[in-house]
C-alpha cells in the first residue's frame, strides 16, 4: 500500500508546511506530557514546582484532546 500527499505550490504552501510539521507537533505533545509525568511522579524537571492538581488537569486535558483528534502514539 502506498499513500502520496500532493500539494499545489505555492498556493498550498501552508497546508504543505502543516503536513511536514505533524511529526514535530506529536513530539512536542509527547515532550510536554513526559515533563508533566516527571514533575508528578519524580518531582523533577522544568515543571517540578508547579501545582500537582493543575498538572494533572492539564495532562488529562491534553490526553482527551489527543483522543478526540485520534492522534497516534509515538513509538
Amino acid at each position: 500500500m502506498e499513500a502520496i500527499l500532493k500539494f499545489n505550490l505555492p498556493e498550498d504552501q501552508h497546508d504543505h508546511k502543516y503536513a511536514l510539521a505533524g511529526t514535530d507537533a506529536l513530539i512536542v505533545i509527547s515532550d510536554i506530557l513526559s515533563e508533566i509525568r516527571s514533575a508528578l511522579k519524580y518531582e523533577s524537571g522544568e515543571l517540578k514546582d508547579c501545582d500537582a492538581d493543575t498538572l494533572e488537569k492539564v495532562s488529562d486535558f491534553i490526553y482527551r484532546l489527543k483522543q478526540d483528534r485520534q492522534l497516534p502514539e509515538l513509538y
